[in-house]
């Protein structure tokens, strides 16, 4: 049938019905016994605001120019969100845009409600509108999680249509302790990579509308990344110095704090490079040196140096249990402090040995 014809019957039909309740009126009115009656109500519709829609939701380069979301990212490296949302009803009626990024823990249905809310498992960025008709930069905000994100200078906005369609590109850098994380594969069926990140974009209007999306709207793999591994040590001096003693007495070197970081669960080691020695024939016994146990590391007591290699004590976690990194932080700090105990008999000159402090890992996947 023509559009012509539809609109023919369409006003025959109205005219018809129309007809029809004259003629019934009128037979009311021409009734001879006078009587009447009648009825009424009202007719309603309500019309919904349509959701907001993502149209492009991703993890790219510091360029901009191709996407890093199914790859592993480095810590304290820039990457951008990029982001296109359209709302046919209008910017204004927008209230909230959520960026949320979640370690699984090794389940991969952890959702971002359960998974650990620690800031070095969790990111939430959050755009907050108050009736404006088109957004600002400052109205992103970072509300939880350990990432460098500033919006007044990180957050360009592109217009494509004027008040409902606009572009975010938000640049951020994951800072030092995000838990590492497995490289994933993405996948259209649901988030299937244990120990992997995990992101989805949400939006909601004044309705309250809200729409969250997990996957791409153009290749339908779910949104999964991971995080390289990254260690760090940084020490307050490099020489530790006992006072000078005579054989027989026990000296106590000073304190230097090292500081580190781990984005997992670590070993933080000390090890002797051998006996110390005054550069010729004369040594000092590796085993006459103790780490000092200060109630900030995991030792019980002061410890030895082994008498043979690695000559190594473990300061933070043990023999078989990693120490837990922090979880709130982006960093550690321990003192190390050494004890010499100088043996009877021992010669009379400066001794030295090289040691060396590590942050260690345990191979990953870690939760």
């Amino acid at each position: 049938m023509s559009d012509g014809s539809r609109e023919a019957l369409r006003g025959a039909l109205v005219a018809g019905f129309l007809f029809f309740v004259l003629i019934l009126s009128a037979g009311h009115a021409i009734a001879p016994d006078g009587g009447s009656s009648s009825g009424g109500g009202t007719i309603s519709q309500t019309v919904n605001a349509n959701a907001p829609r993502l149209i492009a939701f991703d993890i790219r380069n510091a360029a901009n120019t191709s996407s890093v979301m199914g790859t592993q990212l480095d810590v304290l490296t820039t990457f951008n969100f990029w982001i296109t949302v359209n709302n046919t009803n209008g910017w204004a009626s927008i209230t909230n845009l959520y960026v949320n990024l979640w370690y699984d823990a090794g389940v991969d249905a952890t959702s971002y409600d359960s998974a650990n809310s620690a800031a070095n498992y969790k990111i939430n960025i959050t755009y907050t509108n108050a009736a404006a008709t088109s957004p600002t930069a400052t109205q992103w905000a970072l509300i939880s999680g350990n990432v460098a994100f500033v919006p007044s200078t990180d957050v360009t906005i592109y217009t494509n249509q004027p008040t409902y369609n606009y572009s975010f590109r938000m640049a951020f850098q994951l800072h030092a302790q995000i838990h590492q994380a497995q490289d994933p594969t993405p996948s259209s069926a649901g988030y299937s990579n244990a120990y992997s990140w995990n992101a989805r974009f949400g939006a909601r209007d004044v309705t309250p509308n809200v729409n969250y999306t997990s996957k791409d709207p153009t290749t339908g793999l779910f949104y999964e990344f991971g995080v390289y591994q990254y260690t760090s040590i940084s020490l307050a001096s490099t020489i530790w110095t006992g006072a000078s003693a005579a054989p027989g007495q026990t000296v106590s070197t000073n304190s230097i704090t090292v500081t580190h970081s781990s984005n997992a669960a670590y070993w933080f080691n000390v090890t002797a490079g051998g006996d110390l020695s005054d550069g010729s024939i004369h040594t000092i016994g590796i085993t006459n040196v103790k780490v000092v146990h200060t109630g900030q590391d995991d030792l019980s007591a002061n410890t030895p140096f082994p008498g043979s290699a690695p000559r190594t004590v473990t300061l933070l976690g043990t023999s078989t249990t990693p120490h837990v990194f922090d979880d709130t932080g982006d960093s550690q700090a321990v003192p190390v402090q050494f004890q010499i105990s100088i043996p009877l008999g021992t010669f009379a000159a400066t001794y030295t040995v090289a040691v060396t402090v590590k942050v260690e890992q345990r191979a990953p996947p870690t939760s």
